[in-house]
């Protein structure tokens, strides 16, 4: 290894060296104050008497000091996992906002730290506190691991995944500070994502979409910590024997959880983290490339059609045993839900990408007149696929992914014999697939050629009214027919 590749890897590991950055220490300084002692105060005193209390009484009750201090992990995991993912992630979007509206992250943005030295130090040293807090918390939890008799085997990979959800939701907080300028909203807006994703989009496993639970630490809580409690723990109850799996069928092969919870969420820890780099690198660059968006939007349908596969040709007993529907309940209805809501998700992932990858007017006519200043020069060419060029050509491949998506899902579950009421040769067939792109293109031009202002009035009044008016005339009126032809208005 020569003397040049020598410096250049001591360069990069001075980089990741948080310990030494000096956006961390900053960060220390000004949060770990005085005021900080009520709050650490106040994580002690309730971890402690959480842990003491679950612990002494279930001891005394049972006599069982296994099983007591093995159902305190849950509620004492509950208190890290606020911490840590709410209270750290608000913190983050809050900071950067402050720091933007105060003029300090302009000067930040001047100094000699490389991108990855800001990224990292904004990232750990903004909820400086709520990882002393999540400190303080641990030597409570690691009591209750060893009393409660639970292997490192199931300990690493809760952790794991329990820290690389973390930093996923951190990274969504850092985008949002980095976009939004109401620093209170935010914070609100930035817990809401996370309770969405941790509360909400799980609900849609039911539906036969086990994609979305793996983006949050339940699926391996489930798998690892669950077979430890008692039988009549109240943790254990309400979820079907079903999901209880220990493994994840992904197509026709079967994965460890932990692997698959992490590589999906290392995926969109990637993808947060170079939109954040190249926000840091130039802030008048877009957050993603057309073509980064464009492989994205491919692989977050891989993951979620590889999940959903077992689903595509499952029969109806499993369908049953998996407690996505009711004993009794049709089964027809369950299978034609699936390709409605495998469309909504594909539309709502390309109306990000469009949302981030399109310029603003002002942009779009910054890369015309910089084009043609090019090519009046005769110097390099300009890049079709920059920031600032048109989104034509990304909206079509977009919309002829999710077109061949979506007719892929629906051949699968007719040669499954799922859905035997659209032959292969009907024009039934092609009918979502077309709408989609349709709708796409909609939001595509809308999104260009409109001012954010009138886009948001848009898809207020063409979007939306006519969809919640149709709803009112049906609730209020019971006219169902007139009710269609009205929602019909909207894309």
């Amino acid at each position: 290894m020569t003397e040049l590749s020598m410096q250049q890897l001591m360069a990069k590991s001075q980089m990741l060296a948080i310990w030494n950055n000096p956006i961390v220490w900053k960060n220390f300084k000004s949060r770990m104050r005085m005021q900080a002692l009520f709050q650490c105060l106040l994580v002690f005193v309730i971890s402690a008497f959480m842990t003491l209390t679950i612990y002494s009484g279930l001891d005394r009750l049972d006599g069982d000091s296994v099983q007591a201090a093995r159902a305190g992990i849950i509620p004492l995991g509950i208190v890290q996992w606020v911490i840590l993912m709410l209270g750290a992630t608000g913190r983050i979007t809050s900071g950067i906002i402050h720091e933007r509206v105060t003029g300090t992250l302009d000067y930040t943005r001047l100094t000699p730290m490389s991108p990855m030295t800001k990224v990292l130090g904004y990232l750990f040293g903004l909820p400086v506190r709520e990882y002393v807090a999540f400190a303080i918390t641990m030597p409570f939890m690691v009591f209750l691991l060893i009393r409660g008799q639970i292997p490192l085997s199931v300990i690493v990979p809760v952790y794991l995944v329990f820290f690389s959800s973390a930093l996923l939701y951190h990274l969504i907080g850092t985008v949002f500070g980095l976009v939004l300028k109401e620093w209170r909203m935010s914070v609100v807006f930035t817990m809401g994502v996370v309770i969405l994703i941790n509360w909400v989009l799980p609900l849609f496993s039911y539906l036969g979409f086990p994609f979305l639970q793996y983006l949050t630490i339940r699926p391996v809580v489930i798998e690892k910590v669950f077979p430890y409690l008692a039988e009549d723990s109240s943790w254990r109850s309400g979820i079907p024997g079903g999901l209880l799996s220990t493994q994840v069928d992904f197509f026709n092969w079967q994965i460890s959880t932990t692997f698959f919870s992490l590589l999906l969420q290392s995926c969109l820890i990637f993808t947060l983290g170079l939109m954040v780099y190249r926000k840091w690198e130039n802030s008048f660059s877009h957050s993603l490339s057309k073509i980064y968006g464009l492989f994205f939007f491919i692989g977050l349908q891989l993951f979620c059609i590889g999940t959903l596969w077992p689903n595509l040709v499952r029969n109806e007993r499993s369908i049953y045993e998996l407690g996505l529907l009711p004993d009794g309940a049709p089964v027809d209805e369950f299978y034609i839900v699936i390709p409605l809501i495998y469309a909504f998700f594909s539309l709502a992932s390309v109306f990000w990408l469009l949302y981030v990858i399109t310029p603003t007017r002002d942009e779009y006519r910054s890369g015309l007149l910089q084009a043609r200043k090019l090519k009046q020069m005769k110097a390099t060419k300009s890049q079709p696929l920059g920031d600032y060029a048109g989104s034509l050509s990304s909206a079509a491949a977009l919309a002829g992914c999710t077109f061949i998506f979506l007719l892929f899902i629906q051949a699968t579950m007719i040669n499954s014999e799922l859905l035997t009421d659209i032959p292969v040769t009907s024009i039934n067939y092609f009918k979502l697939s077309l709408t989609a792109v349709l709708i796409i293109f909609y939001f595509y031009v809308s999104l260009e050629f409109l001012e954010m202002s009138k886009f948001a009035l848009l898809i207020l009044c063409v979007w939306i009214v006519p969809i919640l008016l149709a709803v009112f005339v049906v609730v209020a009126f019971d006219i169902e027919e007139v009710s269609l032809y009205i929602a019909s208005i909207s894309p």
